[in-house]
């Protein structure tokens, strides 16, 4: 199939800094993150921005933490304003103000856990006593609370107005910049890199949870922060219908076995996914698997381009979902489903994938690739061969 609005790069780089040529500019990704995220601010009229998403807070200020596998109110938060600088309220705010120059030290503030009331009056007054009275009548987004939260803001500030601060955040992180993308290219290769160590011990009588060990330890020499999930390694049975998460089950000889990585880069996330058989030649059914997999991602690619709408796309292609958004998040926004409908533009990034295409006692394929919209169509970065051996 033709695919001429698809082009295939990978970064020209490494993850290390050298003094010998340009690489990832950190200062200045910084600075454009936040000035996007001020003028998102700006376009929706909010003059306080809480932000309690971790993504959202190493977007906008660079302050990193510990990624959680639960949700975790407050153990990092910050308050934005164009007005004055940023607070930020931190589990280890020694720490952080000693590693974040870029914001002065006493902005720094012990964190609270958002999701109990007596955090939550306490984080009220914090913020009373850092911004004044001004806040009190303010446009105020919050990008996530609990219902405690929610409760005893609108009691202390009942004369602001509390908006969606998520979606505020979402057009600052929608198109991103030649070091974002550089960043998210970085994190693919590190997901390259772990998906060829399990191949690699891929054989009969190693579990998935084993090959799943194998990825992670890759993804740890190359300095991964964490990962896109808890991974997806499904095997023969579990391959159709999909298991989208990893067991404790043996891999057998002639098991089709889907593999779906993700690194993270400087806070970028990687996603793709490939299907592989184990220990015996493909099978011409599982090869026809892999044939009309690789067609529709094909298919799908081929119709990626600026100016159309993810809407218009499934239509066109009759599914209800091609792909994810990409980025900072793990999974963010926009999305590519049958309901968004909104103007695809350069510089956004998506994964794109399959539907899982298999039968039962035979198993299934799955395919998933990441991409950024160029001017013309796609730079599709995750080179990894369709293959099953």
């Amino acid at each position: 199939m033709a695919v001429d609005n698809v082009v295939m790069t990978a970064v020209a780089f490494g993850p290390m800094q050298v003094d010998w040529e340009p690489r990832i500019d950190n200062a200045r990704m910084r600075k454009a993150r936040l000035d996007r995220t001020m003028d998102a601010m700006r376009r929706a009229r909010v003059d306080y921005l809480i932000q309690l998403r971790l993504e959202n807070v190493r977007y906008s200020l660079g302050i990193k933490r510990l990624h959680w596998p639960t949700i975790q109110l407050g153990g990092l938060a910050a308050v934005l304003t164009e007005r004055t600088d940023p607070a930020i309220f931190i589990v280890d705010p020694d720490f952080a103000a000693g590693n974040a120059p870029w914001i002065p030290a006493d902005r720094f503030e012990p964190g609270f856990y958002l999701d109990v009331e007596e955090d939550s009056r306490a984080f009220a007054k914090a913020v009373k006593r850092i911004f004044g009275s001004e806040f009190e009548q303010a446009r105020v987004g919050v990008d996530v609370w609990s219902p405690t939260m929610l409760s005893v803001f609108q009691e202390l500030f009942p004369k602001a107005e509390f908006v969606d601060g998520q979606d505020v955040m979402l057009s600052a992180r929608q198109i991103k910049t030649e070091d974002e993308i550089n960043c998210m290219k970085l994190a693919y290769t590190i997901s390259e890199a772990a998906m060829q160590a399990a191949v690699d011990v891929l054989r009969p009588g190693i579990r998935e949870c084993s090959l799943v060990g194998e990825a992670l330890k890759k993804m740890s020499e190359y300095g991964s922060e964490t990962t896109q999930c808890s991974e997806v390694v499904n095997s023969g049975p579990g391959s159709f219908p999909y298991r989208r998460f990893h067991t404790d089950r043996i891999v057998q000889a002639g098991d089709l076995v889907n593999m779906d990585f993700g690194a993270n880069f400087n806070g970028y996330f990687g996603d793709f996914c490939r299907s592989f058989v184990c220990g015996t030649p493909p099978s011409v059914a599982q090869t026809e698997l892999l044939k009309k997999a690789h067609d529709l991602q094909m298919e799908a690619l081929s119709l990626i381009r600026p100016g159309v709408s993810p809407k218009e796309l499934c239509t066109k292609l009759g599914r209800e979902m091609i792909g994810h958004g990409l980025g900072i998040s793990a999974f963010e926004g926009p999305h590519m489903r049958a309901h968004d409908d909104y103007e695809i533009r350069p510089g956004m990034t998506f994964s794109i994938v399959t539907p899982v295409v298999g039968q039962r006692g035979l198993g299934g394929v799955h395919l998933e690739d990441e991409i950024v919209i160029t001017s013309t169509g796609v730079d599709l970065y995750s080179t990894y061969p369709y293959t099953l051996r």
